[in-house]
């Protein structure tokens, strides 16, 4: 990679978001590419709908566009990083927000029932491997940017910590890294295909445990990367095909935050590094299931 030498290309902040054909990540793609000096790729799994998401933000004013991005599949990760490098030399923003829920619809559709032991692999494989394996590809391009580079995870209340205190206790460890939270989501898996994590002290939750490894994904990364703001963010229980419209707040409004955290000074003096925080309505709040 020369992302040194290409990182003029454009003057305009450039921000990644994922799974932004809809729903919240298309209001935070929205947000952020109606703002002047910020374009926005929208990493989206299917072409033919971020077609119509990338037209539909460009008609209302937005300077976005698009790449074919499935969480889990590594050559269209490849695929994104070539595309950025080649058009842009660099990445000033990436906001994780592409997920799936074992509800109905899901991400991919409508399905039939699925079994706790058989949503566990597929969920922890997406939200989490897939988004830490999208972030460590773009890492570089990241640490290409001059212009306060950021990560934003998108995590949910159902992400707060919870579980044994021993599980807490591993979760929110100085010295967790991403090889053993990697560990802990494979055991995660391992033991709820065989119908024993609860008897081992873990939330009988997947994209809880998917979200609560987000979380702890985004401290770990706050120590890792010291130049990159990495921030997570609840962006609360917004009204989406995830949860069939049930939510109770826009997904215009769940975006506010995740999209202030990739372009701009929040919730402290402004211009002041933030990082490792997670974040809701703007503020910074404690990373627990009860208030």
């Amino acid at each position: 990679m020369l992302l040194a030498t290409a990182s003029a290309l454009t003057p305009k902040r450039v921000v990644l978001v994922t799974g932004a054909n809809k729903g919240i990540g298309k209001e935070i793609a929205r947000s952020i590419g109606a703002l002047a000096e910020q374009t926005v790729i929208l990493g989206c799994r299917d072409v033919r709908l971020a077609e119509a998401a990338a037209a539909e933000l460009s008609a209302d004013g937005c300077d976005v566009t698009f790449t074919r991005l499935d969480l889990t599949d590594a050559s269209t990760v490849d695929a994104t990083v070539d595309f950025i490098e080649r058009k842009f030399g660099r990445l000033d923003a990436l906001v994780n927000n592409a997920a799936i829920c074992f509800n109905d619809p899901t991400l991919y559709g409508r399905c039939d029932y699925t079994p706790f032991e058989k949503q566990a692999s597929i969920t922890i494989q997406t939200n989490y491997f897939g988004t830490l394996g999208v972030t460590e590809a773009c890492l570089p391009l990241l640490r290409a940017s001059g212009s306060s580079p950021r990560i934003v995870n998108v995590a949910s209340y159902a992400g707060r910590l919870r579980g044994s205190q021993a599980l807490q206790d591993a979760f929110t460890s100085a010295s967790l890294d991403v090889p053993r939270l990697s560990i802990l989501m494979e055991q995660f898996v391992s033991e709820a295909e065989r119908g024993t994590h609860a008897a081992n002290g873990w939330p009988d939750t997947c994209y809880g445990i998917s979200k609560m490894a987000i979380i702890a994904l985004t401290r770990v990364l706050a120590r890792a990367e010291p130049r990159i703001m990495v921030n997570s963010v609840d962006p609360g229980y917004c009204a989406t095909d995830q949860n069939s419209n049930q939510g109770f707040i826009s997904a215009a409004d769940g975006a506010v935050t995740p999209a202030l955290l990739a372009h701009a000074s929040i919730g402290k003096t402004d211009g002041q590094f933030v990082s490792g925080l997670h974040w809701y309505e703007g503020q910074e709040m404690r990373w627990t299931y009860a208030q």
